[in-house]
């Protein structure tokens, strides 16, 4: 039988401040109905901590889901467009955490499409050979470049890491099939110049050109239509159709666009994941942290045919088709949680609104 990368273990990491709707409407212009219409988004979870300790504590669940030790693993991906440091990288700083001393580790910026790129490299060296047992992690602490005073993009973002452990079958179950693509052209749609997480907002930098540079619409027209060809030829290259699948979990960028590629596929709402309206969008998380709480809804089953499918800043797409395998139900728990925190959104969000302000001098005060 083929040999194929199939996920036998799967965590995730919810940061424990919630930033609602509500807490948006003390900020910026706008209201629960509004951003619900457009996104889909009610909630979003933010970070007291940074990526790599959210990264951590999903791997770790990961591991403990699929039953190994950190020593098992032969490589540390992690998918991220938000690292606290340019260097060492985020997989070599969990690596080092876990104790995963026989693994080599690297991290890989597809933004919002990372997780999807990350389990083609996973796939890739899994079926070679080259690696028995691989963890990647998506992980993002994005709300640090917000302006919560801009609702065309802060009411969009929140944090979190996801993870899965990977490792190989013969059985027939694993990755069957992967498309990736981009259009670097298309880039500027999608823009984040920061240097790293852990710096923060400082006066050292220009807030006009260190905040999100995001175009709605395009990126919208984008989105679909390059999330809907890209899932429609992983299909092909898999021999399926859109009759085949059980489940698409997608990238939860906005419900909106979820819902216009997923009816471009022929696919109705009952066969796609959606958990976008208590996380909002967490970039290369969304993907694994769906995959977990597809897991637990009971919405994955053995034998089920799953399709990945993301867009992303770069501009990037990619989406995988794969069948899931005989585990379903955690063979550990790690019991591990982020530390605590006294803050709420608002404490967190005080450097953001104060680096922020001069964009905003004019407005009039939000209540």
């Amino acid at each position: 039988m083929t040999r194929r990368a199939t996920i036998t273990g799967w965590g995730k990491c919810v940061p424990p401040v919630s930033l609602s709707n509500a807490d948006l409407e003390r900020l910026m212009d706008t209201s629960d109905e509004w951003i619900v219409e457009r996104t889909g988004i009610r909630n979003r979870q933010l970070t007291h901590v940074e990526t790599t300790d959210m990264a951590e504590l999903a791997a770790r669940r990961a591991l403990a889901c699929a039953g190994l030790e950190a020593t098992d693993l032969d490589l540390v991906v992690i998918a991220t467009c938000t690292p606290e440091l340019l260097c060492p990288s985020v997989a070599a700083m969990v690596q080092d955490r876990i104790g995963a001393t026989n693994a080599a580790a690297f991290d890989l910026n597809a933004a919002c499409s990372g997780f999807v790129y990350g389990t083609s490299v996973v796939a890739g060296m899994v079926e070679s050979g080259f690696a028995e047992r691989v963890l990647l992690v998506g992980a993002e602490k994005l709300h640090y470049a917000m302006d919560y005073r801009d609702r065309g993009t802060a009411i969009l973002f929140g944090d979190g890491a996801g993870a899965a452990v990977f490792e190989p079958s013969t059985d027939g179950d694993g990755v069957l099939a992967v498309d990736l693509g981009a259009d670097g052209g298309k880039g500027g749609t999608m823009l984040i110049r920061s240097m790293g997480s852990q710096g923060e907002p400082s006066p050292a930098n220009d807030p006009e050109a260190f905040r999100l540079h995001f175009e709605g619409q395009a990126v919208f027209k984008i989105a679909v239509q390059g999330i809907s060809a890209s899932a429609a030829r992983v299909l092909e290259r898999a021999g399926l159709t859109a009759d085949d699948v059980d489940l698409v979990v997608p990238h939860q960028a906005n419900a909106r666009i979820i819902d216009s590629a997923t009816r471009r596929l022929g696919i109705e709402g009952e066969r796609v994941f959606v958990n976008i309206d208590g996380l909002g969008n967490t970039a290369a998380a969304s993907i694994p942290m769906a995959i977990s709480d597809a897991l637990d809804a009971g919405r994955i089953s053995t034998g089920d045919t799953v399709v990945l499918t993301a867009f992303g800043g770069g501009v990037t797409w990619g989406s995988i088709a794969l069948q899931w395998g005989a585990r379903t139900e955690p063979v550990g728990v790690h019991d591990g949680e982020l530390p605590p925190t006294d803050m709420d959104c608002f404490d967190l969000l005080q450097d953001n609104l104060d680096f922020y302000a001069g964009l905003h001098a004019d407005e009039p005060p939000v209540a």
